[in-house]
Order: structure tokens, then C-alpha cells, then sequence
């Protein structure tokens, strides 16, 4: 199952060493949800009110840099959904490739923005500050 989830993302985002880092970002990824708390995870999606109070493992410590990455990419993540916010991207793209000597460079930039893109909304936050080593 692995090696085929591997082989879906990386057809369908072309970057460099795609299944050797995707292979272990998957393998985190499962790891992490085999370690769950389910009367963690009941509580975070509000599914167990009795259990709100567990929620409280979760909550960010001021200072954790863990923590703050992972919310910040989280952020960045939300506002990577929204339309506007990617057109304003791009647009700063081509303005960018005025100054910069590289031919076709809006396309190049473009095409990398869009597989950056895709590869944060394939990634859990705490992966992407962990491949950052912020985590």
C-alpha cells in the first residue's frame, strides 16, 4: 500500500528524489496516526464534549518552535486555498522575473509555485517543519 500511494503523489507531483522522500514522509505520516490519542482526537473534532479538556495536550506552548512552525503552515496552508491570495502570488512572480536573468522565467517560477503548492496540501504541517527541521 505504501509503495503505491508513493507512486500516486509522484506521478502526480514530478520532483526530484519524489519517492524516496515521499516513502518516508508517508511512513511518518502513518506512524504519527497509529500513535494517536483517541480521546484526544475525539475531543479536537468535537465529537466527545465531555472530553474537551484533553484538548488542552494539544494547545501551543509559547516558545515551542515545533508548535509554532506547524500552526504557521497550517496558516499558510488556509490561505494557499483561496484563489485571490494565489493570483496576488504569481502576479509577484512576474513581477519578480523583471529583474531576475532567467529565460521563461514566470513560467519556470510558475510551474515550481504550483508543485510547492500541491506538495504543502499533500503534506501534513508537522511534516513540512519537520523536513525543515523545525520539528
Amino acid at each position: 500500500m505504501l509503495n503505491e500511494l508513493t507512486n500516486i503523489l509522484c506521478n502526480t507531483i514530478q520532483i526530484p528524489f519524489c519517492k524516496s522522500v515521499m516513502g518516508a514522509i508517508i511512513k511518518e505520516s502513518l506512524s504519527d496516526v497509529e500513535n494517536l490519542s483517541p480521546n484526544v482526537t475525539c475531543a479536537n473534532v468535537g465529537a466527545c464534549t465531555s472530553l474537551a479538556s484533553e484538548k488542552k495536550e494539544l494547545e501551543i506552548a509559547v516558545g515551542d518552535t515545533c508548535s509554532e512552525c506547524t500552526q504557521i503552515v497550517g496558516e499558510v496552508k488556509s490561505l494557499l486555498q483561496n484563489q485571490q491570495v494565489v493570483s496576488l502570488i504569481k502576479e509577484a512572480i512576474t513581477e519578480i522575473c523583471t529583474i531576475l536573468p532567467i529565460s521563461d522565467c514566470a513560467t519556470t517560477l510558475d510551474g515550481y509555485f504550483d508543485q510547492i503548492v500541491a506538495l504543502l496540501n499533500t503534506l501534513p504541517a508537522k511534516t513540512v517543519c519537520s523536513l525543515i527541521g523545525l520539528c
